[in-house]
C-alpha cells in the first residue's frame, strides 16, 4: 500500500494568491499543491524605501525602550487549536492538506480488469475498475456530441478551469467578509479533493479523448495527466458534499431545499462541461462523482461532522453521466456503482475540527 501522509516537498509556500496553475489538477491547485491558500495573507516583503524607513525610525526609537523594559513571557498553548486563528492562511492550508493525507493508501491491483482501490486509516472507501480501450472509443461518440454545447457554454468551462467557487458562492449567497471560514472549507476540500484525483488518476493512466479519436478536438489545453477519473466532477462533488452538510448545519435558510438542488446540478453542471470541452469522457465523471462523494464525507469525518461512510465500487459502463442516476441506488447500481455493504468510520482531526466550528458559525439566514 502507497502511504502518503505528510508533506513531501512543498518547498516555498511564498505566494498563497489566486486559484492559480495546478490546473490540470482539474481546479488548480498550482505546483505547490496549495491552490487558492498558496501565499494567503503571507505579507511578502515590503519596498526597498520603506524597508530603509522602517530601520531607521527603529534605529532612531530604540533608546525609548531600554531603559527598564522586560521581555514577555506569555506563551501560547501548546498543541492548542484556539492558535490557529492567529497563523496565517496559507499556514491553517498546509495544515489540512497534512491532516487529510495523513493515513491515506492507494493499491494498484492487476487483474480483470485492473483496478484501484483508495483508503483512509487502513479501511477501504473506494474501488475504481479501470475502464478497458473498447469500452473508451465508444464513449467517444458522447464526447462528439457534447461538442454541440461548446458555444453556449464556453464562459463556463473556461472559468471553471481552476476551482469554480464563485458559483458555490452564487447559490449560497456566500461574501468574504462574512463567511470567510466557509471559503476556506471549500478550498480545503478542493485541494485534498485535487490531491486524492491525482493518485488515483496515475495509476489507472488513461488517455484522454482526443488521443484516441482524432475527431475530437478540445477547446481547452489538454491536461498532462490521465483522463479517469475527472478531478473537476471530484472537486466539485466533494465541495457538494460538504456544503450539503454545512447548509443542514446551518439549518437557517427558508429555502434550503432548493439551494441544495442547486447545489447538486452545479456539480452536475461542472462534470459535464468537461466533456463538452473535449477532455473528459462521461464516465470520469461517473468516477470523479464517486470519488468526490468519498473525499467530501472524510473531510467531514476529519471535522468530526461526519456520519459513517459507506464503502462504493465502481465499474464503468457505456453510460452518460447524470447526476440523478448515481444517485438513485438502482439506476447507479446498473450502471456500475455499488456499495459492497462495508462502512468506515474515521477519527477527527484538530485543524479540520476547528475550521467546521468556525464555518457552521458563519450561518447564512434567508
Amino acid at each position: 500500500m502507497a502511504q502518503y501522509g505528510g508533506f513531501g516537498g512543498f518547498g516555498g509556500f511564498g505566494g498563497f494568491g489566486g486559484f492559480g496553475g495546478f490546473g490540470g489538477f482539474g481546479g488548480g491547485t498550482n505546483f505547490t499543491g496549495l491552490g487558492g491558500f498558496l501565499g494567503s495573507e503571507d505579507p511578502g516583503g515590503y519596498d526597498p524605501m520603506t524597508t530603509h524607513g522602517l530601520q531607521t525610525t527603529a534605529e532612531g526609537l530604540r533608546h525609548l525602550t531600554e531603559d527598564g523594559s522586560t521581555p514577555t513571557d506569555k506563551e501560547l498553548g501548546f498543541s492548542d487549536p484556539a492558535n490557529l486563528n492567529g497563523l496565517a492562511t496559507w499556514v491553517r492550508g498546509s495544515l489540512y492538506v497534512s491532516e487529510f493525507l495523513a493515513g491515506i493508501g492507494a493499491d494498484a491491483i492487476k487483474g480483470a480488469p485492473d483496478r484501484v482501490t483508495l483508503s483512509f486509516d487502513g479501511h477501504t472507501c473506494l474501488t475504481l475498475a479501470r475502464p478497458a480501450n473498447d469500452l473508451l472509443r465508444s464513449q467517444c461518440r458522447f464526447v462528439s456530441d457534447y461538442a454541440t454545447l461548446r458555444a453556449e457554454r464556453s464562459a463556463e468551462i473556461t472559468s471553471q478551469l481552476g476551482f469554480p467557487t464563485p458559483y458555490f458562492a452564487m447559490i449560497l449567497g456566500l461574501h468574504s467578509a462574512q463567511n470567510k471560514k466557509t471559503f476556506e472549507l471549500i478550498t480545503a476540500t478542493q485541494v485534498a479533493a485535487a490531491h486524492v484525483a491525482m493518485i488515483v488518476k496515475n495509476h489507472l493512466a488513461i488517455r484522454r479523448p482526443d488521443q484516441l479519436d482524432a475527431r475530437l478536438m478540445p477547446m481547452i489545453p489538454t491536461p498532462g495527466h490521465g483522463s479517469f477519473p475527472s478531478a473537476h466532477a471530484t472537486e466539485a462533488y466533494a465541495v457538494l458534499t460538504v456544503l450539503e452538510a454545512l447548509v443542514t448545519a446551518w439549518d437557517s435558510l427558508s429555502d434550503q431545499e432548493q439551494r441544495i438542488k442547486s447545489l447538486r446540478g452545479l456539480a452536475e453542471r461542472i462534470a459535464v462541461n468537461r466533456t463538452v470541452a473535449g477532455v473528459h469522457y462521461p464516465i470520469d465523471s461517473w468516477s470523479g462523482a464517486a470519488l468526490g462523494r468519498i473525499v467530501g464525507q472524510v473531510v467531514l469525518g476529519r471535522a468530526g461532522a461526519g456520519t459513517a461512510i459507506e464503502e462504493l465500487s465502481y465499474t464503468p459502463s457505456d453510460v452518460d453521466f447524470f447526476d440523478e442516476d448515481q444517485r438513485n441506488p438502482t439506476d447507479a447500481a446498473a450502471k456500475g456503482l455499488t456499495p459492497t455493504g462495508a462502512t468506515v468510520t474515521l477519527d477527527s482531526k484538530p485543524t479540520f475540527s476547528w475550521l467546521w466550528d468556525c464555518a457552521t458559525a458563519e450561518a447564512q439566514k434567508v
